[in-house]
């Protein structure tokens, strides 16, 4: 009797461990098998070597550098040396790079209620 209670208890950890492991085989498989070599986001034109923040300081901060320099020139009336214009020159496409990022993590923009960004 013990040891059919040992098999069972065995049998239910086995399919506890498949059933949690589905969504890791499944993440996995799919990542291999997809054929989308282009990157997540549109890289910027190759003739900018650089943009005005570091890449990841950009990944992680670019609302904060947006709105501090919305503050500069709506508030304190400072035209400074970085603008939207200069984002949209490296940038082109509003779809391919602002619009499917901001999509993936569901972050609502308002820049362009104001600021034309074509798609």
């Amino acid at each position: 009797m013990a040891a059919q209670n040992n098999n069972m208890e065995f049998i239910i950890m086995i399919i506890t461990a498949v059933i949690l492991l589905i969504p890791l085989g499944y993440g996995v498989v799919s990542l291999a098998s997809s054929n989308d070599t282009q990157p997540f986001i549109e890289k910027p034109d190759e003739k900018y070597d650089k943009c005005v923040r570091d890449t990841e300081y950009m990944r992680l901060n670019h609302m904060d550098l947006l709105k501090e320099i919305r503050d500069d020139a709506m508030r304190r009336g400072k035209r400074g040396e970085i603008t939207l214009n200069d984002c949209r020159k490296c940038h082109t496409s509003r779809e391919r790079f602002c619009d499917k990022c901001h999509n993936v993590v569901n972050a609502q923009l308002d820049c362009y209620g104001c600021h034309y960004f074509p798609k």
